[in-house]
């Protein structure tokens, strides 16, 4: 059956309509909670919905069931908290300042209390030059990092290594030192990290992205990531966007320089989608989507109110956007060589 009727109740929800949400009929619980998960807000949804008094309006199951997830947030991310600050204190004793990206950053600055955003791992960026000193504190302390050849394939293919926490219940953490893509994007992380802010992360002085970039790659991240439905990042994005001072110009500056404006353009346009009202009209002007992109993509155009494409899980439509998203039109035949050699995965040559 269709969840259309859910995803409509989630977004009014976190837009904080609520006269659109009280007059909303109760929604299946099942469908709910579900797609509650699957875009990866069912924490944060309790949290609003607790503090508006409305969280017996969606019905008792619903409010069970929010209270619960919201539970297992909480005792998932008292885990991956000290797990961080274990790495934090590892980094640091090493002269290794690092720069907390995405939720390990937002989850401190924008949520009262630690259970409404769920993390699902460790992003942490460091200088390409501490890279090395930076794997051999944690993998010295009994983090774990990927076996040869695919050691070898993950720094030939990507700016960033997984690794997991000792212990009996691991940790995931990708430790990054660079947030470009090969043949996409260009992100000099020395750039990143000189225009990083100070910010205590698990009571941890440590850096944040400088907000001009944390959107700027948000925008990008949301291309990489084929347009999913996880929406704590676009809210997320809209937090920072609203602070004092920032400016809609410098972050077209940033993208203009790392190669990132025809992907934002597309980012842009699901937000525009899914919160109409979540950023101001001089982000569109600034960042417009390309009109040859739009009519590129539009075959693959959804109607369900979470999704701007469809079949976004199939190779083929995930190649086709990510040809619309490119730069210039130009480079694809050079990106099409570089992902098929990547894709071969670590055997491959």
């Amino acid at each position: 059956m269709s969840d259309r009727r859910e995803a409509r109740l989630i977004l009014a929800i976190l837009a904080g309509r609520w006269d659109e949400v009280d007059a909303a009929p109760k929604p299946e619980a099942g469908r709910f909670l579900t797609l509650a998960r699957r875009c990866d807000v069912a924490p944060t949804l309790h949290a609003v919905l607790a503090e508006s008094g409305r969280l017996d309006r969606l019905g008792a199951p619903v409010a069970k069931g929010l209270s619960e997830i919201r539970t297992k947030t909480r005792h998932d991310n008292l885990l991956l908290l000290a797990r961080l600050e274990t790495a934090l204190d590892l980094l640091l004793r090493a002269g290794i300042t690092p720069v907390a990206l995405k939720g390990v950053d937002t989850l401190h600055r924008f949520y009262r209390s630690f259970d409404e955003r769920t993390l699902d791992d460790v992003d942490l960026l460091v200088a390409p030059d501490a890279l090395d000193r930076a794997i051999a504190a944690l993998e010295g302390a009994g983090w774990e990092g990927p076996g040869e050849p695919e050691r070898t394939h993950w720094f030939r293919s990507s700016f960033e290594l997984p690794l997991s926490s000792p212990g009996p219940i691991p940790v995931s953490f990708e430790l990054h030192w660079g947030l470009g893509q090969g043949r996409r994007y260009r992100i000099p992380a020395a750039d990143l990290i000189a225009r990083a802010h100070p910010a205590a992360i698990a009571g941890r002085a440590v850096l944040r992205l400088d907000d001009h970039d944390a959107v700027a790659h948000l925008l990008i991240h949301h291309v990489q990531h084929y347009f999913d439905r996880r929406l704590k990042w676009t809210l997320e994005l809209g937090r920072m966007a609203a602070s004092p001072g920032f400016s809609w110009e410098v972050v077209h500056e940033r993208l203009a320089a790392w190669g990132g404006l025809g992907a934002a353009g597309l980012a842009l346009a699901h937000i525009r989608k899914l919160f109409p009202a979540l950023l101001p009209a001089e982000a569109y002007r600034v960042l417009p989507t390309a009109r040859w992109r739009a009519l590129a993509t539009l075959p693959l155009r959804a109607t369900h109110p979470l999704d701007l494409f469809h079949g976004t899980r199939r190779r083929w439509v995930q190649l086709w956007i990510a040809a619309a998203a490119l730069e210039r039109p130009s480079d694809l035949p050079a990106y099409v060589r570089h992902r098929a050699t990547r894709d071969a995965g670590p055997g491959a040559g």
